[in-house]
């Protein structure tokens, strides 16, 4: 089963926070969260601060690192069935993924006594963290002008909101889809 998903960040080019990050499976299950604060404002780009700030849904959204991690292997784990991440973006989105595992890797490991062994070993934890029905290699989307156009006409419907991580996911996977012919 494909697992989209999109990332929002504080900016491009200097060390990038996640704001947020948001997953839309095939079959059309979720999963949202902001990691997001008012001490980050000023870290964020002119275009992060216009377009997605004012996007965000605050409330029950809003976690912290650690809850994003243990809720996201929890709800991948509930699939049951083997999972793979599908992105539009691997240079953008991908290392986000890799950090979630690596900090819940850290979290599950910080108070055993093998922590002390490989807490230098940061490559290590998103392989122990990784739940065994996800597979380790994205699917990059298609960057075909149909694509594109399919995913210019999800948003066009006004139901979805570019710049918004759940709604970009969502827009990602009706094009997939369309591109499937399963609508």
């Amino acid at each position: 089963m494909l697992i989209f998903f999109d990332t929002e960040f504080s900016d491009m080019y200097i060390d990038p926070c996640l704001i947020s990050i948001g997953f839309v499976s095939e079959d059309g299950r979720e999963f949202y969260a902001e990691l997001f604060g008012n001490e980050n404002f000023p870290n964020c780009s002119e275009f992060v601060r216009e377009e997605v700030i004012p996007k965000l849904q605050g409330g029950e959204s809003v976690m912290t690192m650690r809850e994003l991690s243990y809720g996201f292997v929890e709800w991948l784990m509930a699939f049951g069935e083997p999972v793979q991440f599908a992105t539009d973006s691997l240079r953008w989105d991908w290392p986000w993924i890799e950090t979630i595992f690596a900090d819940f890797g850290a979290y599950l490991l910080e108070d055993s006594t093998v922590w002390q062994d490989i807490k230098n070993y940061p490559h290590r934890l998103a392989g122990v963290a990784r739940p065994a029905n996800v597979n380790g290699r994205p699917y990059l989307l298609p960057q075909s002008p149909e694509f594109h156009l399919a995913v210019e006409q999800a948003f066009e419907r006004g139901l979805l909101s570019r710049h918004h991580a759940l709604d970009d996911a969502k827009a990602n996977r009706v094009a997939w889809m369309s591109s499937q012919n399963q609508l």
